[in-house]
C-alpha cells in the first residue's frame, strides 16, 4: 500500500509517543449532548494558505484580523451549536451542542486563532492543536504535513468520553486526508471494519508500523454505541475532490455553508424557525446571493419531498426570499441532498482496502 510516511526512523532509537503531538485543552466544562461536532481549522473554517515553507512562516505572524474565516461558517457553527439563538428569550432547558476544534496548526498558534474565533461571536467547547515541536524533537520532519494518525487518535479521544449513544458530526476539507480519516472512524465504530482491517486501512493513510503501534490505546477504547452521525468536507478553493465510490459516498461534499445550515436542519440540529433568520444574515451580511439561496431551497424541498419528509420550513423560508425583488435565474444544485447518510458500506473488508488503497493514491497524484 502507498505510504507517506516513508523513510522517517527516528534517531537514537527513541520510542515515538503519539500522545505526545495531542495538545488538547477543554474550555468549558459543559453538559455532553447527545450531538457532538469536530470541526478542523484550516481550509475547513480559516482561509488558509501553507504550502510552501514562505507561506507557513506569514501564517505564523499572522494576527486575529489578518486570519479570513470561511463565509457563513462561523454562523453555521453558531447555529449548529445554540439552535435558534434568535429567539428573545431563549429556552433556559437547551445545553449547547459540544463543539470541539482540530487543528494541525501547532500550539504556538493557539492564542490567535481563539482571538479569530471569538471575533466571530463564537464559543467551543474545545479545540486541539498539533505540538509539531515534538516531531521536531525526534528527527521526524516528514510527519509535520502527515496528519491521519493525529487526527484519527484527537476525534477517538473525544468519542471515548462521550455518554453512550452519542453522534458526532465530522466537518473538514479536501485539502488533505480529511475525508479518508473521518470514514475510517465511521467505518471502524459501525463495525465496518474490525480492528485488525482498521489498522490496515490506517497503514494505507500513511500510519507507519512505529506510529500505528502507539494509537493502539485509542483504537483498544470503549466506545457505547458512538457513531459518526455525518460527514462534511468542505470543497476548498484550488483543490481536487477525489472519488472513490463506494466509500467516498459515505461523505458529504459542500461548496458553501448555507449547504451545511441545510445538513444541520436535516439532522434536527436546527429548528425550522431559524431558517429565515440564518438566510436573512448571510445574504445581508456575509454576501450570499439571493440566488444561490433558494437553489440550495428548492434543491432541499426537491430531495425532502422525495424521501417523504416535511417541507413547510423550507417552503416558508423560500417564500420569504421570493417576496423581494426579482430575482435573475437561479443555478441548480441536483446534487445537494440535505441530511444524506450512507449507514453502511455494502463492501467486504477486502473490497474497501482494495478501494482505500486507490483513493489515497489518487489523492497523492492530485497534488503532483
Amino acid at each position: 500500500m502507498s505510504r507517506f510516511w516513508s523513510g522517517t526512523r527516528n534517531e537514537g532509537g527513541r520510542r515515538y509517543i503519539l500522545g505526545e503531538l495531542i495538545d488538547t485543552e477543554i474550555l468549558l466544562d459543559e453538559p455532553f449532548g447527545p450531538i457532538q461536532i469536530v470541526c478542523d481549522i484550516d481550509k475547513t473554517y480559516i482561509e488558509t494558505k501553507f504550502e510552501s515553507a514562505m507561506s507557513m512562516i506569514k501564517i505564523a505572524f499572522e494576527q486575529a484580523d489578518e486570519k479570513v474565516t470561511v463565509m457563513g461558517a462561523a454562523l453555521a457553527l453558531l447555529a449548529a451549536r445554540w439552535g435558534n439563538f434568535y429567539q428573545p428569550a431563549p429556552s433556559t432547558t437547551w445545553e449547547p451542542r459540544p463543539l470541539h476544534f482540530l487543528s494541525a496548526s501547532p500550539p504556538q498558534l493557539r492564542k490567535v486563532i481563539r482571538d479569530r474565533l471569538a471575533k466571530d461571536g463564537l464559543d467551543w467547547t474545545s479545540d486541539t492543536f498539533k505540538n509539531q515541536a515534538y516531531n521536531i524533537k525526534m528527527g521526524r520532519l516528514k510527519l509535520l504535513k502527515h496528519h491521519v494518525a493525529y487526527k484519527t487518535a484527537t476525534i477517538l479521544a473525544h468519542m471515548s468520553v462521550a455518554p453512550e449513544g452519542t453522534r458526532f458530526i465530522l466537518i473538514g476539507d479536501n485539502a488533505e486526508l480529511d475525508a479518508y480519516i473521518y470514514a475510517g472512524v465511521q467505518m471502524f465504530l459501525d463495525g465496518t471494519l474490525s480492528l485488525k482491517a482498521y489498522r490496515h486501512y490506517l497503514s494505507g493513510g500513511g500510519v507507519d508500523n512505529e506510529v500505528l503501534a502507539t494509537l493502539n490505546p485509542y483504537l483498544e477504547e470503549k466506545f457505547d454505541n458512538v457513531r459518526v452521525g455525518g460527514i462534511l468536507i468542505r470543497k476548498a478553493p484550488g483543490y481536487t475532490s477525489i472519488e472513490a465510490r463506494p466509500l467516498t459516498d459515505l461523505v458529504i461534499p459542500f461548496d458553501h455553508y448555507f449547504e451545511v445550515v441545510l445538513h444541520f436542519f436535516a439532522w434536527g440540529m436546527i429548528p425550522g424557525e431559524a431558517l429565515w433568520p440564518l438566510c436573512r444574515q448571510l445574504h445581508n451580511e456575509y454576501g450570499f446571493q439571493r440566488e444561490e439561496l433558494v437553489a440550495c431551497l428548492k434543491a432541499g424541498i426537491r430531495y425532502f419531498e422525495k424521501e417523504g419528509r416535511p417541507v413547510e420550513s423550507l417552503r416558508q423560508t423560500l417564500n420569504q426570499l421570493l417576496r423581494s425583488v426579482p430575482l435573475m435565474d437561479w443555478p441548480e444544485r441536483p446534487h445537494l441532498t440535505p441530511g444524506y447518510r450512507l449507514e453502511k458500506l455494502p463492501l467486504k473488508e477486502r473490497e474497501i482496502l482494495d478501494t482505500a488503497e486507490a483513493w489515497v493514491k489518487a489523492v497523492a497524484l492530485s497534488k503532483e
